[in-house]
């Protein structure tokens, strides 16, 4: 009586197999509170305590063997330690000394081209000086050929430098450590020292690493090169392949699921497998271990990725129930496989994959049903019965766009405006495509039935992917927010519980809770005005990047040479006003080429005088005439020059417009500004040399120290003119950070190799500054 019709039990009351073990509720409870200890453990070294909750916890189980409900109080109990103690170990382990070792492992993946002349690939097998290392190692080096016998699978063997992976050195940005413990590689080697290729290796590791090299080649071979990486994507994993451009487009578009090994890869090979079976008449007693055994090779061949091993939990999970006549409810399925793949690869807990893919199955299992209804009056949209297929698929489309919503927000900032339908059609060419990659796979070996199919398959996948590219192009494909956050969180959960098919709720409370929750997420993901000078130098190596905001004004100056400028304005949703390029040296525009790509907006560049016609490499002119091309206006500044922000001025001391020599060291020239913000004075160089630096002493009450602290410059006499309350470097050579304290004179230096990002704000006549590392508040004096 006044109910919603989704009051209707969706969940089964009946206590049955995972059910009559963990009670009704208890298993996702579980999966959650494992969750939540990682992330606890992640976040501490010590776990100690832990360790004794999880002795208590284990003993009381024992003791109170027929009371159920302290029993499952317990067995939260021991779940949350157990994950404490899983993430510790985890994200704290023990490594061995940063120094050069004796080193020899196995290449597993594809050796991948980085900038300039770098490589890079993981080792498997390790050996240090001899002694086996538990886990991989991600090994990179410069090398201007690489041998063409350096392939996956072979042993090679070597004097490398290894270190320890950073984490996230800015605010919001990239974390390798992160990314290499989720995929089990804790230490890093570098270098190329006496590297000796020992032919292929016989491990099962090894051999594997060739096979998907092998059938990776041969894929190329009958289908072209462009063609066979997307074949060799989504059938073996191998992601390295695929251009940046393409995956961004992809992505944009919010299908970059297909070009990963996941879920829906395995769902598709499952298919096929079970096809085969059936024909076979064959009972799901004698299928079970058939399916184990196929997809633990399929797995082990993806080289045992998350997504894959996940999915095919999910998938024998559920074929194991049905052997035992007791079908657990999706929720409970969903909770178990959660829970297993947690204990294998606990560091998945942080992956964007991972949220992505199980937000997604969650709101198949809870949402999707209120959508689509159960009966011609339920749901958002009455049915008629030639539609029903349809209309299913637009809603399961429907339920997990809104399940991924959040991590969607939080780990890409866009919201793909024609996801709902695309994913449909996409999703339904990518299964006939995989089916074909799966045929070709086996008869590409066949003399003319193999290339032949790789033509069909070939034309096939070019037809997906200049559709994908001619979309992904489009500005308006995609919606530009500001990353998740808290609010984000609370809006998406009462989303989540105004949709839930499960619970008996009226009308107008679901329809309160998705209004309530829908409004929070539009106000989180919208930049609100910002007031305040703030000042941040971005750790990006030995290069430069800067973000200047004051009030509504946002000024970058210099963009290093990779994406980290532009993550952390893309996170903010952050157009820039005006773009400040110190000279026209890769390590300090490079980055133009990321904003472009991430469509970031840039309404104006100030160059130094006669930029264009120093010695420059052919490349940052190209991104000069790039900036040109998208209508941006370009300003050659001088000094003398002033440009006004709302708490103060921009005043340009270096170089002299007349005074530039044609075809010299862009250092030299390179621009020296003061900026005066609230009453504080702030001088920035480049990497402005000492030959000229003197032009551009000033009284200020910070600097940032020109070439990365070189001792070429910021010289003791250029220091007694400044005569800086603090100094900021922005480099990760300890050998200049130590040289430039040494001549600093006493005067504070805050360096990005030690700190991080460096975060300066700037009230009445006051600065304060702090490290991402070390956030404590510190006035300058």
């Amino acid at each position: 009586m006044g109910v919603d019709a989704a009051c209707k039990p969706a969940l089964s009351r009946k206590r049955s197999g995972l059910e009559g073990a963990f009670g009704r509720w208890l298993l996702p409870v579980l999966a959650v509170i494992l969750a939540a200890g990682l992330l606890i453990g992640k976040h501490t070294a010590n776990w100690v305590w832990a360790a004794a909750g999880l002795a208590v916890a284990g003993a009381g189980i024992a003791v109170f063997r027929k009371q159920p409900t302290r029993r499952r109080i317990l067995i939260t109990m021991l779940t949350l330690c157990a994950g404490v103690v899983l993430g510790t170990m985890t994200w704290h382990p023990i490594l061995p000394e940063e120094r050069v070792w004796h080193v020899t492992g196995v290449i597993a993946e594809e050796v991948r081209d980085g900038h300039s002349t770098q490589h890079r690939t993981v080792l498997q097998h390790v050996t240090l000086d001899g002694k086996p290392w538990r886990g991989g190692a991600y090994w990179s080096f410069y090398m201007a050929e690489t041998p063409e016998d350096l392939q996956p699978g072979v042993r090679v063997e070597g004097d490398f430098r290894l270190y320890h992976p950073s984490g996230a050195e800015n605010p919001g940005g990239f974390d390798f450590r992160e990314y290499l413990l989720q995929r089990n590689i804790r230490i890093g080697l570098y270098g190329s020292t006496g590297l000796t290729i020992r032919g292929e290796s016989n491990t099962v590791t090894g051999r594997l690493a060739a096979l998907r090299h092998v059938l990776t080649g041969k894929l190329y071979e009958v289908m072209g090169e462009q063609a066979g990486s997307y074949a060799a994507t989504m059938l073996l994993g191998v992601r390295s392949l695929l251009p940046t451009e393409e995956r961004d487009a992809f992505s944009r578009l919010g299908i970059a699921h297909i070009l990963s090994v996941s879920g829906f890869h395995v769902a598709v090979l499952y298919g096929i497998i079970a096809q085969c079976l059936h024909l076979l008449r064959l009972s799901r007693k004698v299928r079970l271990p058939i399916l184990t055994m196929l997809l633990t090779a399929y797995c082990i061949l993806a080289g045992l990725g998350a997504p894959v091993v996940r999915a095919s939990i999910l998938i024998l999970l559920r074929e194991y129930g049905l052997i035992r006549h007791r079908p657990s409810e999706g929720l409970h399925l969903l909770s178990c496989a959660a829970i297993i793949t947690l204990l294998l690869m606990p560091a998945q807990v942080t992956n964007a994959g991972f949220h992505l893919s199980y937000a997604a199955l969650l709101a198949l299992i809870l949402v999707r049903p209120f959508l689509a209804g159960k009966s011609k009056e339920d749901g958002f949209l009455a049915r008629h019965r030639r539609m029903d297929r349809l209309h299913n698929m637009l809603m399961s489309s429907l339920a997990v766009q809104i399940g991924i919503l959040l991590p969607q927000l939080y780990w890409y900032q866009e919201l793909p405006l024609l996801s709902v339908l695309l994913n449909i059609l996409v999703l339904a060419l990518a299964a006939c495509l995989l089916n074909l990659y799966w045929i070709l796979l086996v008869l590409m070996w066949v003399p003319f039935i193999g290339p032949s199919l790789g033509r069909l398959a070939a034309w096939i996948t070019d037809l997906m992917t200049r559709g994908v590219m001619w979309l992904g192009s489009a500005d308006w494909i995609t919606l530009w927010t500001k990353q998740a956050d808290l609010i984000t969180l609370i809006g998406w959960l009462l989303v989540g519980v105004g949709l839930c098919y499960p619970l008996c709720l009226k009308k107008w409370i679901r329809l309160a809770l998705t209004t309530a929750g829908t409004a929070a997420i539009v106000l989180s993901v919208v930049p609100w005005p910002h007031h305040g000078t703030e000042y941040i130098q971005l750790s990006v190596g030995n290069a430069d990047a800067a973000v200047l905001q004051d009030e509504q004004t946002v000024w970058a100056v210099d963009t290093g040479e990779d994406a980290t400028l532009s993550t952390y304005l893309h996170q903010r949703r952050l157009s820039v006003d005006t773009l400040v390029i110190t000279h026209l040296h890769a390590d300090h525009v490079g980055g133009i080429t990321e904003l472009i790509n991430d469509r970031i907006p840039i309404r104006r560049v100030i160059l130094p005088a006669s930029a264009e016609q120093l010695s420059i490499a052919p490349e940052s002119l190209g991104i000069v005439t790039a900036l040109e091309k998208r209508g941006i206006e370009v300003i050659h500044a001088g000094r003398g020059d002033v440009f006004t922000l709302p708490s103060g001025t921009m005043t340009v001391l270096w170089p002299e417009k007349e005074h530039v020599r044609r075809n010299q060291d862009p250092n030299d020239y390179s621009l020296a500004m003061l900026f005066e913000l609230n009453g504080v004075r702030m001088l920035t160089t480049g990497d402005l040399t000492g030959t000229y630096e003197m032009y551009s002493a000033q009284p200020a009450d910070l600097l940032k120290a020109a070439h990365h602290g070189s001792s070429s410059s910021t010289s003791p006499e250029y220091l007694s003119v400044v005569s800086p309350g603090a100094i900021l470097v922005s480099g990760n050579d300890e050998t200049r950070w130590a040289a430039l304290i040494r001549r600093s004179g006493g005067i504070p230096v805050w360096g990005t190799q030690d700190r991080g990002a460096i975060m300066i704000r700037f009230d009445e006549n006051k600065a304060f500054i702090d490290g991402y590392h070390e956030p404590v508040l510190s006035p300058v004096e």
